[in-house]
């Protein structure tokens, strides 16, 4: 006879173990970088963002409660690209700690873009992701003929108060005093904006660069937008004179677009009337030649 404390209930589901099991596995998708810190906008785009949106697109990873990292003021993309809750986030800390607690947690390392000075690792691979955003998030559209200036703002408080990985930012760390002349000079012949992308959503910036023929700002993590400028979009990279960093001429010639560099002085600087003077003719040839 067998003890009543051990008697196998009839109604016991046999793979109920299993499904509690499954339920306690946890799926960590780490960013495919090494160096920079996804809590900044460059490296949270080729590291991170569209290696997401890859794994979404051939897995349908959204909305089944992986874990990732939270990305700060970055997390609004997130939101964007896959809907709230599309993900579970955790702190860095948390993340290092919990990925490895458990040894049945699964560890996913996405497959980067491109590595620090810029360079993309599988240009074929990379072209086809790009392709797939601007499709779905950037509509066609009857003119892009805009020209775009971006402007530097200090950063947000995430990245003074100790939140961040890597402290700074914005106009803390590079910026132009009198991008408003530069725009208006252009503007006598092209309809120019000066934007902060620090300010405006996901949605509007990807809108302001669909309608976007000439991109122009100092060299920073904002020019990354050259991804989404149309085929025939040019790129003006103002570049400081101690710093020359190849990034954005790399990804230019790398995917296509027409690229001009201009040397500044220093990461703070204020352009002369002789400068503002040869962007302005740029773009304006441009607009002859097109």
């Amino acid at each position: 006879m067998t003890c009543p404390r051990f008697r196998r209930s009839p109604h016991v589901d046999k793979d109920a173990w299993w499904k509690r099991y499954c339920l306690t596995v946890a799926i960590y998708l780490k960013p495919g970088g090494s160096v920079g810190s996804v809590q900044h906008f460059y490296h949270f785009l080729f590291d991170y963002l569209l290696p997401l949106y890859e794994l979404e697109l051939s897995d349908g990873v959204a909305g089944k409660g992986h874990v990732i990292l939270d990305c700060g003021p970055m997390n609004v993309w997130l939101d964007f690209v896959f809907g709230e809750n599309a993900f579970t986030r955790v702190s860095r800390e948390k993340f290092a700690r919990d990925a490895s607690r458990r040894l049945w947690n699964r560890q996913v390392r996405l497959d980067r873009f491109a590595i620090r000075k810029g360079i993309l690792i599988d240009i074929v691979r990379f072209t086809e992701v790009v392709a797939a955003f601007r499709e779905r998030f950037l509509p066609p559209i009857p003119s892009r003929d805009n020209v775009t200036v971006l402007d530097r703002r200090p950063p947000p408080a995430f990245y003074t108060d100790g939140s961040a990985k890597f402290q700074g930012g914005g106009s803390t760390r590079r910026s132009i005093s009198n991008l408003d002349r530069l725009v208006e000079h252009i503007s006598t012949h092209s309809a120019t904006a000066l934007v902060a992308f620090e300010d405006t959503s996901p949605a509007e910036q990807l809108r302001i660069i669909n309608q976007t023929d000439v991109l122009i700002g100092q060299h920073g993590a904002g020019l990354s937008h050259l991804l989404f400028l149309h085929d025939n979009a040019a790129l003006v990279e103002l570049n400081s004179a101690n710093l020359l960093l190849p990034h954005f001429r790399l990804l230019s010639e790398r995917t296509g677009r027409e690229y001009h560099e201009l040397v500044i002085d220093g990461v703070h600087a204020t352009l002369s009337d002789e400068m503002i003077e040869e962007i302005s003719h740029l773009v304006a040839s441009r607009r002859l030649n097109g």
